[in-house]
């Protein structure tokens, strides 16, 4: 800040021309000999900035070019045919050397501010990285290169996701040299790091297969959670870290249909014991023990009768959903409010981003229950020989009900769920877009990543509508474009895909 003396309480005419204004209350006397309106006399106390922009570059960029003449460098052209001159105190000036920052602190800046924001790393990691040794560690090194691989994302920079990769290489020997110390091991920078590892594997994934750097992090982080015990559960940050790792690794579980270990169910309990008992964790913890357990079953023996365990949690979330908290709580607009462009003039208004996205996750299991409904109810491909599931071991509710009866009413209640969850899906679209909620805006903003996945599985799902899938293919093609995600561009075009993600 510079002090420019005391700032002058004359009219604009006076000021402008630097004369001495008498300040009449009627108009001063200048003026009225001049035969032009008094504008009136500003406030003395009120906040007045001035732009310095254009001199202070006028005179970095006159210091610049007096060393090129010094050194003998060659200086650039102006771009836009612009003239390397200056006018005194013009705000129009052409600032011919950027005043630019480094890829460092401009990575940092746009991580801490936009790429985590309305994520579970908002939470904690800034107070964490704030902690960091002056000299630098595991965690500090794994945010930094995280930071650079989502920044080159952004302003799509080969360079500078290179650099990245280079970065994370000396994290991960630094985190695996705390992981083969005990004492270290415990640590909650230790966890903080493979968390922000695992972020690291998310950004640069570009599909065509399952995201195993992503699970070798998450089984990484379960060994921690088994080694830490209980005893970080009493500490406000140890628990922010356990229930990220926590919802990660059941998250993990139900991609790949593998249960969800039984000594982690413990441990995942006592978490909650210490946490919000009316937080979304809390709330939907179990149910994704059970939809892992009925994927995982399904996939060991192709019993029919496990429809009866997905109807039953499907039912449970329905339930779920009418209790959660007020901020959790969303309304459907008037069409008059919805953008032109949002899926059957449907658009959901949220208290945030955060709730929107929660709502999606569990979306989300109520597409893997009706969709495994489906698979049972359905006929085999005419390319199979035989059908997988033997529906005359099926058990019916109803003995008033022919088996073929109930297998239509299957059919049709996964159908209509699946209708209803891709509207509600694809209504939170404008929520992600830049310029708030109001979906006034036609660009993702960084946070609308995480619609990767679930518009993925409405494009290719065979149960959602017509119109839907069409409208999620749109959409993935400008989530693409918006974010440089190649990942999210057509997941047809992988053969399974979606059954990775």
């Amino acid at each position: 800040m510079v002090f420019h003396g005391q700032p002058s309480t004359a009219c604009l005419a006076c000021r402008q021309r630097r004369l001495k204004c008498d300040r009449l209350p009627t108009g001063c006397s200048q003026c009225r000999r001049k035969g032009i309106q008094c504008a009136g006399y500003r406030d003395p106390s009120a906040l007045r900035i001035k732009d310095e922009t254009a001199r202070i570059s006028g005179k970095f960029e006159q210091t610049t070019s007096v060393s090129d003449g010094e050194t003998g460098a060659r200086v650039l052209p102006a771009p836009h045919g612009c003239s390397r001159k200056f006018g005194r105190g013009s705000p129009d000036g052409c600032i011919m050397v950027p005043l630019g920052d480094s890829p460092h602190n401009l990575s940092m800046a746009y991580f801490f501010t936009s790429y985590i924001t309305a994520t579970t790393f908002q939470s904690y990691l800034p107070a964490i990285f704030l902690d960091s040794p002056p000299t630098g560690d595991a965690c500090s090194a794994a945010v930094e290169a995280t930071a650079l691989a989502a920044y080159s994302r952004r302003v799509r920079s080969r360079s500078h996701l290179k650099e990245s990769r280079k970065r994370y290489t000396e994290a991960l020997a630094q985190a695996n040299d705390l992981l083969s110390r005990p004492e270290t091991a415990v640590l909650d920078r230790t966890l903080a790091c493979v968390l922000v590892l695992g972020l690291f594997e998310a950004i640069v994934f570009e599909g065509g297969g399952p995201p195993a750097s992503w699970t070798a992090h998450t089984n990484g982080s379960l060994q921690l959670l088994r080694l830490r015990g209980t005893r970080p559960f009493r500490s406000s940050l140890s628990r922010k870290l356990s229930l990220h790792a926590s919802n990660n690794i059941k998250t993990s579980c139900i991609q790949r249909s593998v249960a969800v270990p039984d000594d982690f169910i413990v441990l995942d309990r006592k978490l909650r014991s210490f946490s919000q008992h009316d937080g979304p964790f809390v709330m939907f913890s179990p149910v994704m023990h059970e939809v892992a357990s009925i994927k995982a079953r399904a996939l060991a023996d192709a019993d029919c009768n496990l429809i009866h365990d997905a109807l039953r949690l499907d039912r449970e979330i329905l339930l779920l959903c009418k209790t959660v908290p007020d901020w959790l709580t969303y309304e459907t607009r008037p069409d008059a409010e919805s953008p032109r462009w949002a899926y059957k003039r449907v658009c959901h208004r949220y208290t945030g981003v955060h709730a929107a996205k929660i709502w999606n996750s569990v979306r989300l299991l109520q597409v893997f229950l009706v969709s495994f409904i489906q698979e049972v109810v359905s006929p085999p491909p005419p390319q199979e020989a035989g059908a997988k599931w033997d529906l005359s071991r099926l058990r019916i509710p109803d003995p008033s009900k022919s088996l073929a009866r109930y297998v239509a009413e299957l059919g049709d209640y996964a159908r209509r769920s699946m209708d209803v969850i891709a509207t509600d899906l694809l209504a939170t679209l404008p929520t992600f877009m830049e310029g708030g909620d109001g979906g006034d805006g036609r660009r993702f903003a960084p946070v609308a990543r995480s619609l990767a996945w679930p518009l993925a599985i409405v494009e290719c799902s065979d149960l959602s509508p017509e119109a839907a899938r069409d409208f999620a293919f749109r959409q993935l093609d400008v989530l693409a474009g918006d974010l440089n995600m190649p990942e999210a561009l057509h997941p047809t075009r992988w053969e399974d895909s979606v059954d990775d993600w």
